[in-house]
């Protein structure tokens, strides 16, 4: 396997990792939401989350262009 196609892997992973917990913890906070009501608190947590989601996708969309740049592979020169 190519080492980019390896790297690549690993931050999808990773993003895995992160929206996993995120979705399943959303999917209790919507159930928690229509089960006692629209409270302020539901609300910022659910803003917080998919704040947080889209913060890790955006992470992981740098970094795969960083690895298709070949930025990495700059580095090691020096």
């Amino acid at each position: 396997m190519d080492v980019r196609k390896k790297k690549k892997v690993g931050v999808w992973l990773s993003v895995l990792a992160v929206l996993v917990p995120l979705i399943i913890q959303t999917t209790g906070i919507l159930w928690a939401w229509e089960t006692l009501g629209m409270t302020p608190l539901f609300l910022t947590l659910s803003i917080l989350l998919l704040a947080i989601g889209i913060g890790v996708i955006a992470a992981a969309w740098k970094r795969i262009h960083e690895i298709n740049g070949g930025e990495e592979d700059d580095l090691s020169q020096y």
